[in-house]
């Protein structure tokens, strides 16, 4: 096997942990192998180590490892380059033979880039892999809407902690307003804007430029209630159904044949101007006030379950949450829990900040306890595990899983599925995203003692669990060799 120079792009709907653990992965892989590696990191701070027309000219192989799509803009990097694509946490997952076929997994990028630089676009040829789902687009629009809802979410924390010690909270109306009125008011503005910035950027990450400015504007009049004369705006719903509305006819008009000269007055003045127009529209006489309404009544009949009936959809929710560790059914939950925190319903997303929390520190606490049980790489990994688990995801719980799927795996649904019928049960709310274990200590996280209640509960059952699980799978295997 040749040595390569190689470039990488790693994102991931979060931007937190599959993007530096992928990243670190390849580059450790990578640099084993002999080979040159620069990986940009598409993640919550932005984009760092950011690969240079340079650094991509002189690439022998490109890889996007994604977990959402990247733009048309983004993509024209690699016309005519050996590109191999695949999910992040695919990635992950095959990180010891990523590089033992390159030439046999990569695709050449075809087409070319037009001359105008106001609509730069790659015409992708012989892709085996699409290049944009609607997951894959709904995950940009959450990723873009996470850091206005997590400082937002501290400020208002930390506006709250300073009224409990005894700082004035004193509105406009009594004259000046005091540091802590001031500070939760910013902090509002974040919980304000994630919506239209959700919608933005799910209509960006489908049609790029033109259609963000559009999306933005629609998904915030549709949450204007004073505006709509409506009890509570379209929420997330809005931000979804105006995202990719808006991103595909953005899309469709820049198919439109017109002149090069024409062409940027076309992308950045009629389109947007055309798409406010019509959306803008009807937004307000009709589709805004039909989903207005809509949450209106999804809220009414969440908040009217009797309790009874509400403990088995968070034993299903806990359960999703913790089944694959950040992956698609992961995020399925997630997404309802979240999506609710605007509409001022913090418990679902409560069983959220338990949940997620769970399956490495258990993977973690497990091997510690029992080390026979697993393989030096676990062992190795295993305090790792339980501090970036406790405080930034749950994926640092993939790699356990992995190596022996179904105890872990197993173990780690039902404790989860418990769990969040402990936390719904002990009243634990969430008021946005946060750095776990420390969460009740910024104050975005109530009552404390029942979150560590919750927490312990579920750590210790799925730490029991995953022991009991992979002993029972020893003694099986064992009887089979003796047969």
């Amino acid at each position: 096997m040749g040595k390569y120079n190689i470039v990488a792009i790693t994102n991931c709907p979060a931007g937190i942990a599959h993007t530096y653990m992928v990243a670190e992965a390849m580059e450790n892989k990578a640099k084993s192998l002999g080979h040159t590696i620069k990986v940009e990191t598409q993640g919550a701070v932005g984009v760092e180590n950011e690969l240079t027309p340079e650094d991509v000219k002189n690439a022998d192989y490109v890889i996007l490892a994604l977990g959402r799509s990247i733009t048309e803009s983004d993509r024209e990097r690699f016309n005519g380059k050996k590109v191999i694509e695949m999910k992040v946490s695919e990635a992950l997952k095959t990180i010891e033979t990523l590089f033992d076929d390159l030439e046999g997994q990569a695709v050449v990028f075809e087409g070319q880039v037009t001359n105008s630089s106001a609509d730069p676009k790659v015409k992708l040829g012989k892709q085996k892999s699409k290049k944009g789902s609607i997951t894959s687009h709904l995950m940009s629009g959450v990723s873009a809407s996470l850091p206005f809802v997590i400082g937002g979410g501290l400020l208002v924390a930390i506006a709250n902690i300073m009224v409990q010690y005894g700082a004035a909270y004193v509105d406009m109306s009594a004259g000046d307003p005091s540091f802590a009125w001031v500070l939760e008011n910013i902090g509002y503005l974040g919980f304000k804007f994630m919506i239209p910035i959700m919608g933005a950027y799910i209509a960006y990450s489908i049609s790029d430029k033109p259609a963000f400015a559009p999306a933005f504007i629609i998904c915030y009049l549709a949450n204007d209630k004073n505006l709509l004369g409506t009890e509570s705006g379209a929420g997330f719903l809005g931000a979804i159904i105006f995202g990719l509305a808006i991103g595909y006819f953005v899309k469709y008009m820049k198919q439109i044949k017109v002149g090069k000269t024409l062409k940027p007055l076309y992308n950045f003045t009629i389109i947007p101007f055309v798409t406010m127009f019509i959306f803008g529209i009807i937004t307000y006489y009709f589709m805004g006030p039909l989903l207005a309404g809509l949450m209106t009544g999804a809220l009414n009949f969440l908040n009217s379950i009797p309790i009874e009936y509400k403990y088995p959809a968070a034993i299903l929710v806990g359960a999703m949450l913790a089944f694959d560790m950040g992956g698609p059914v992961n995020k399925t939950a997630w997404f309802f829990c979240f999506s609710l925190i605007e509409q001022g319903v913090y418990d679902w997303y409560g069983i959220v900040g338990v949940v997620t929390l769970i399956p490495p520190i258990a993977a973690g606490v497990a091997t510690l306890l029992q080390p026979k049980l697993f393989s030096k790489m676990e062992q190795e990994s295993a305090l790792s595990a339980i501090i970036v688990g406790s405080t930034v995801a749950t994926e640092p719980a993939i790699p356990f899983a992995l190596a022996d799927p179904v105890p872990v795996i197993a173990a780690n649904t039902i404790a989860g599925g418990i769990t969040g019928m402990i936390a719904l049960m002990l009243g634990v709310q969430r008021m946005a995203p946060g750095l776990g274990v420390f969460d009740p200590l910024l104050g975005l996280i109530k009552p404390a003692g029942s979150f560590y209640l919750a927490l312990a509960i579920g750590v210790a059952l799925n730490v029991f669990l995953i022991i009991t699980f992979k002993k029972i799978r020893i003694a099986r295997d064992a009887k089979k060799a003796n047969n």
